[in-house]
């Protein structure tokens, strides 16, 4: 879009809307339209709806007195034209710039089907581009090149027919496992788009597929098992892993072969030949050589000394128990057997307990496990206001929530990392933003409200008592109110907006003005 809000959304078909979905996060504004023959089209982040949407959607907010509704239209409330404009487009939830997120869905299941298998106009002509092959040992007898970590080796050319800088064979010992950072492209497009198909060969023999035809919500987290996972959140960069590790149930894997991983039962030479493919058949191809070797350098591998750690399952219980840390995670939790620790770190000056480094931030998190945390004294009067919170990049913090018990706050957290209970006894702030005693002439009411820590909960907005729709745009922290003289005459009001965070702590603003 541009860069930009307010461009036309266009209905790519007929039928009806079935969902209205409205939040501060997530998909913000959202559409979703039922067709004829059996898939839903969804039309997210938009900055407004059309008009008979509109008109549905805000009685239906009034109705409930809540601004975030997911509302179910029949089948016959509202009918939508091929090429209808249904609304703007726009920069709502948790965008992070104007654009048009736009899915096609099976209606049945609900699973996202790839778009680009439809025939919308999108040129391409490129082929994906090959950066790079990555070889990860996968056990403690495992070497590339005789090194215990996993090496990068860089391609020659991008896209094509492709080959590594090094023409020599790769040494590897073991058990290995492979990675192609690989992206397409788009004619006239620099946007970086995901690769439709990917094939890898051993010596003619195709190991395995990975077709990316449609997603499941239920699995679409085990991307994060597909991913290298630490390579992606330290440098943004795509590597698709062509084995499967032991706890990842993507649908997306085809022609597998021993879950994709590599043991070499000879000393000849091997060839290893990768096929990536776009959706509109262009394809590039990178091959390379592996060989059994005995080389194994010595090392010296880093082996940090934590104060207790344990090996955790993936498909088993786990718990990991000290003098003032629990860590409690059921099967499932991780994608493969990983360790896991917690080490004390300094009391932190405010704060209610010791700070502890659990796990390692870069081994990715299937679902939530629990964690507890030892307190020290705290008045009864402020036990609700305690919470967990992790400590991010640049002492960040996020807050995790957490529940008082027994001497700890106990939560459930989504990653490793380093967490420590804080107090949240501060009101959230709220400024004016467009609110004065005279409002004549102005279209809307608009208000900030921002909180330290916790986050905001709740919020309601009243004029002369009665509830009115303040929507709510969590990037920008802004409530703003649009006049509407079928509901609101003319002259003087009284104004109230109350705001409560996630730990209780309430504000309130008051101002009589004049319309």
């Amino acid at each position: 879009t541009q860069g930009r809000e307010g461009l036309p959304v266009y209905a790519s078909g007929h039928g009806f809307v079935s969902r209205i979905k409205v939040s501060a996060f997530g998909y913000g504004n959202a559409l979703y339209i039922d067709h004829p023959n059996g898939y839903t089209t969804v039309y997210a982040h938009l900055h407004e709806f059309n008009e008979e949407i509109t008109a549905f959607l805000r009685k239906a907010q009034y109705d409930l007195e809540s601004f975030e509704v997911d509302l179910n239209p029949g089948k016959d409330q509202i009918l939508i034209s091929t090429h209808e404009e249904i609304g703007k487009s726009g920069n709502s939830g948790s965008s992070g710039g104007p654009h048009l997120h736009f899915e096609i869905r099976q209606t049945a299941t609900e699973f996202p089907v790839n778009p680009l298998l439809w025939d919308f106009p999108v040129a391409d002509h490129r082929a994906p581009l090959i950066h790079e092959l990555t070889v990860y040992p996968l056990s403690d007898s495992s070497f590339v090149e005789g090194s215990s970590y996993s090496m990068g080796f860089a391609s020659a050319r991008n896209s094509g027919a492709c080959a590594l800088l090094r023409s020599e064979p790769i040494g590897v010992t073991g058990p290995i496992g492979m990675g192609i950072h690989t992206l397409d492209l788009l004619d006239g497009n620099s946007n970086s788009c995901g690769i439709y198909r990917l094939e890898m060969y051993l010596d003619d023999s195709l190991v395995v597929e990975q077709v990316m035809n449609q997603l499941d919500f239920g699995t679409n987290r085990f991307l994060n098992a597909h991913a290298d996972y630490e390579v992606l959140k330290k440098q943004k960069k795509s590597i698709h892993k062509t084995y499967v590790l032991p706890f990842n149930n993507l649908t997306i894997y085809k022609n597998l072969k021993n879950r994709g991983v590599i043991i070499l039962e000879d000393d000849e030479v091997h060839q290893l030949r990768f096929v990536v493919e776009d959706v509109h058949g262009n394809a590039s191809t990178l091959t390379t050589q592996i060989i059994r070797s005995d080389e194994k350098r010595k090392e010296d591998l880093i082996k940090a000394q934590h104060d207790i750690e344990k090996e955790f399952k993936y498909d088993r219980v786990n718990a990991l128990r000290s003098e003032a840390c629990n860590v409690f995670m059921p099967p499932g939790r991780i994608y493969e057997d990983a360790l896991c620790w917690a080490d004390k770190k300094d009391s932190l000056k405010g704060y209610y307990s010791f700070s502890y480094e659990i796990g390692d931030y870069y081994v990715p998190i299937h679902e939530p496990f629990l964690i507890s945390l030892k307190i020290s004294e705290v008045p009864d009067s402020l036990k609700s206001k305690l919470l967990v919170v992790r400590k991010g990049p640049g002492s960040r913090e996020y807050a995790q929530g957490g529940r008082f018990k027994l001497g700890w706050v106990e939560t459930r957290v989504k990653s490793f990392g380093t967490y420590y209970v804080a107090l949240d006894d501060v009101a959230p702030v709220i400024q004016k933003i467009d609110l004065s005693s005279n409002m004549k002439g102005k279209s809307n009411i608009k208000v900030k409200a921002t909180d330290n820590l916790s986050g905001i909960q709740e919020y309601r907005a009243t004029i002369n008592n009665q509830w009115i729709l303040m929507e709510y745009d969590a990037n920008r922290a802004l409530f703003t109110y649009s006049f509407d003289s079928s509901k609101l005459a003319h002259g003087k009001h009284d104004f109230r907006f109350e705001v409560i965070d996630e730990r209780g702590n309430q504000a309130s603003l008051e101002q009589q003005f004049e319309w």
